[in-house]
């Protein structure tokens, strides 16, 4: 494989001292407490207060919790509605519903203009200020009285409640970065080669001639310090989405920060997004180990369809999931199951280990522990003149693998989220391009391609929003993206429950021979 240091020649280092934006930003008036409060019902149908608030649904009144039919999910979060099965949610906004000469609606119903006491009314009861009967796809609302008031409160000031971080002018984005300690100069190249991005995008005219700008939160000394971090920046500063960001080993905890912002998180950087970001607003680039595990079970399995797979790894919860990973890709028409073998983390016992493989005659084995269990194996299994095909997850395998055994050559197979080979050759050019004017530094590459990709699909989202740009329009423009071309990356394509871009791995085999890693195939999609 070429390395990515290949991409370009090296370039003079520019002073650190990363830019970032601070303008002032024309920003709607700050929401009153009741306001906040009535925000909360609106888009979540939870109350601040801990009171129920309850949802009558469909002719029969099917009696739910609001939040699973909040007003936002018919409504939108800018109260406009969002047609859906047939149905065309009513304009919400306060401007619409005190017109003065009242509303005339396509089935015929007339009524005048609502006021507040009306607006509580039609919520509680269905029934408009001229005593017609809503449609029954409207639910009815049960809640206190001060949680309706809070609400009303809200829906008066909607249309005047934009998402932070935008104006006629300008879109600011924030991405999460060590720009200190040991990973402080990876963090400060991600960082600078997605402001020179977005300096080429204002240059052409922005986003429907909105310019971009970008806000660097520091980590901090601690994972506590960081997410502080994160949370003063959006009570400070108007942040539209997170981009880029570097979420190693905080991914879970950012993901709750970021539902409750209701904030979307394009492109992170990270190892592993595990099974947290189904229904997030997260749109990550790269597969995570359960998506990698089963692309080389897929390769497992056309090598040596009827064999009996042998499953190892230490005990714990991520290596439960990828075990899960490999029963499930391969099928219930699997002529043997798969047989597990675990042991406790830092715990194991190579000569029963090997004993156990050996016992079970299986050449396919998967190995999901640390590479210095990987290798005393290997040799234990070598003794015993067994060598079956191995497939390893590369994060778990840091090291070069071309000491192993002689009788492993070509048969230790590694699954990888993202090759050199991804990158176009109008990916190339556009980086060098990047690197040559802006002066980006010449290593953290890996890093430096990342943050790109993520800058690119977060400018490829904002103009599919359209002018009227929300974190709404923007989430649904990026789950309508089909085998998108960063031109760094494998094709990227998302969905309402799909959000891993590129779903699957390249896998390579150790040719112990040559000391290389040989392609096995094309990038190996998985469903």
């Amino acid at each position: 494989m070429k390395s990515l240091r290949g991409l370009r020649k090296r370039v003079a280092v520019a002073a650190v001292g990363l830019v970032v934006a601070f303008a002032s930003t024309h920003a709607a008036a700050a929401l009153s407490a009741g306001q906040s409060r009535g925000k909360q019902i609106y888009l979540h149908g939870t109350s601040p207060s801990g009171g129920e608030v309850t949802a009558y649904v469909g002719r029969e009144a099917v009696a739910l919790p609001a939040s699973a039919a909040p007003c936002a999910s018919c409504h939108g979060p800018d109260g406009r509605g969002r047609p859906e099965g047939g149905v065309i949610p009513t304009d919400i906004r306060w401007s619409q519903l005190t017109k003065v000469y009242g509303h005339v609606h396509e089935d015929g119903r007339r009524h005048h203009a609502f006021d507040k006491a009306g607006l509580a009314r039609v919520l509680r009861t269905g029934l408009d200020p001229a005593d017609n009967r809503l449609d029954q796809s409207m639910p009815l609302y049960t809640l206190s009285d001060g949680d309706m008031a809070d609400l009303v409160a809200y829906l008066t000031h909607l249309e005047t409640d934009h998402d932070p971080g935008v104006d006629n002018k300008r879109i600011q984005v924030a991405s999460l970065l060590p720009l200190q300690g040991p990973q402080g100069a990876l963090g400060q190249a991600m960082a600078q080669v997605m402001l020179a991005y977005f300096k080429e995008v204002n240059a052409s005219g922005g986003v429907f001639g909105r310019r971009l700008e970008l806000l660097a939160v520091p980590y901090g000394d601690s994972p506590e310090a960081t997410l502080g971090n994160l949370r003063t920046a959006f009570q400070r500063e108007g942040i539209f989405a997170l981009v880029g960001a570097y979420t190693v080993g905080l991914d879970q905890q950012i993901l709750d920060l970021l539902r409750e912002e209701d904030t979307p998180l394009i492109g992170p950087f990270t190892l592993d997004p595990g099974d947290a970001f189904i229904n997030a607003a997260a749109f990550y680039l790269y597969p995570g180990f359960v998506e990698q595990a089963r692309a080389l079970a897929d390769v497992a399995f056309k090598e040596a369809p009827a064999g009996k797979p042998v499953v190892v790894g230490p005990e714990g919860e991520h290596v439960d999931r990828l075990v899960r990973a490999v029963e499930e890709q391969q099928g219930e028409g699997a002529s043997e199951e798969a047989v597990t073998l675990r042991y406790p983390r830092g715990e194991m016992d190579v000569e029963a280990l090997a004993g156990r493989v050996a016992a079970s005659a299986s050449d396919t084995l998967f190995f999901f522990g640390d590479q210095a269990d990987l290798e005393p194996l290997l040799a234990a299994l070598a003794e015993r003149e067994q060598s079956p095909r191995i497939y390893l997850l590369s994060a778990f395998v840091p090291r070069p693998l071309f000491d192993a055994p002689p009788a492993f050559d070509q048969r230790l197979f590694l699954a990888y989220p993202t090759l050199s080979s991804d990158i176009s050759d109008s990916g190339r050019s556009e980086y060098e391009k990047l690197a040559q004017a802006h002066a980006l530094p010449p290593d953290h590459l890996q890093g430096q391609i990342a943050a790109l990709a993520a800058a690119k699909l977060l400018v490829e989202g904002l103009r599919r929003s359209g002018r009227d740009l929300s974190r709404l329009a923007l989430v649904d423009a990026l789950e309508a993206l089909y085998a998108y071309q960063t031109g760094l990356t494998p094709l990227l394509s998302y969905g309402p429950n799909r959000r891993i871009g590129a779903r699957g791995a390249h896998v390579v085999t150790v040719d112990l021979l040559k000391k290389s890693y040989e392609p096995v195939g094309a990038w190996h999609e998985v469903r």
